[in-house]
């Protein structure tokens, strides 16, 4: 093993295991302006958690890519401005998840957009499935969605089990999951990855199913084809089957840091969800921390 390595391993540790649960025992606007020259030096550098554990060299490169598409009219400068800001949007995901196993979230300001409508919609039916991206404080909204006052389940990625995955990220993600359960009214955070047949149970019982939804299909799995950001793009399909086997309907939400608070949106029940992400996109990109995974989106004609 190299030097090199060796030091990415050792950094790896001190960053997960000491650095972020450090910097989230800080008052928050010091915790928080560190958070963000933590996510400056991740972009001199041009790494983050991916590139240490996978050798995904090329994530700054699609980064600057999908943003070179989304602003045509930038100049280069402008950015990787913006992928700079990227890189502070998520060392600032990663710091609100190091605060959740010490912190008691649910004092933290908090406003709620678009709340009546989902409530109008759950008096009809109290079931629902909820789409989100890796976009703002999605960890910290799926903590918020405890407002609905019914239990939710969200899902997670088995991913950061991966032996290539330094265990230093692998306790952190999992000990942020298990910080979140208190929050969800008897739910909890639970892998996408075979248990199908646990969200419909829980859904046809009553509650709400938090899903990640900026992700590509699973090989040989037939996507979901949607408009998204100026072309049709395949999705993977499971909240859509989800919604389609329980009668649940879809909305989505995003959770912005703005003015010193935490603002929950949620999409009109009559918005597509996945046009909501894109408008909260095309808002401010900066915040869609995993625009990197615009290219892995298989593209198909118009016609």
């Amino acid at each position: 093993m190299s030097i090199v390595t060796l030091f990415g391993r050792w950094w790896t540790a001190f960053d997960y295991g000491i650095l972020l649960p450090g910097l989230a025992r800080l008052p928050m606007v010091q915790a928080r302006s560190l958070a963000r020259l933590r996510g400056r030096f991740y972009a001199l550098i041009k790494r983050d958690w991916r590139t240490f554990s996978f050798a995904d060299d090329q994530l700054y490169q699609r980064t600057f890519d999908v943003y070179k598409q989304l602003m045509p009219k930038a100049t280069d400068a402008q950015c990787h401005a913006r992928v700079a800001l990227r890189y502070e949007a998520q060392s600032l995901e990663e710091l609100e998840g190091a605060c959740l196993p010490l912190c008691d979230i649910s004092t933290w300001p908090l406003r709620v957009e678009g709340l009546e409508a989902v409530n109008a919609l759950l008096a009809t039916k109290p079931r629902i499935v909820l789409l989100t991206a890796h976009f703002g404080s999605s960890i910290l909204g799926s903590t918020m969605l405890g407002c609905l006052g019914m239990p939710v389940l969200g899902m997670s990625s088995s991913v950061v089990d991966d032996p290539r995955v330094h265990p230093a990220i692998a306790r952190f993600y999992r000990r942020k999951y298990a910080a979140i359960t208190p929050y969800m009214n008897g739910g909890g955070i639970i892998d996408r990855q075979g248990n199908a047949a646990k969200f419909v149970r829980f859904l046809l019982r009553g509650g709400a199913v938090g899903i990640v939804g900026d992700l590509p299909p699973d090989p040989g799995e037939q996507p979901l084809v949607k408009m998204f950001l100026g072309k049709q793009r395949g999705f993977a399909p499971g909240a859509v089957k989800l919604a389609e086997m329980t009668g649940a309907k879809i909305l989505a939400y995003v959770c912005v840091y703005s003015g010193g608070e935490y603002v929950l949106r949620f999409s009109a029940p009559e918005q597509d969800p996945y046009q909501f992400i894109e408008e909260a996109i095309r808002s401010e990109p900066s915040q869609w921390w995993a625009a990197d995974l615009l290219p892995l989106l298989p593209e198909y004609s118009n016609d």
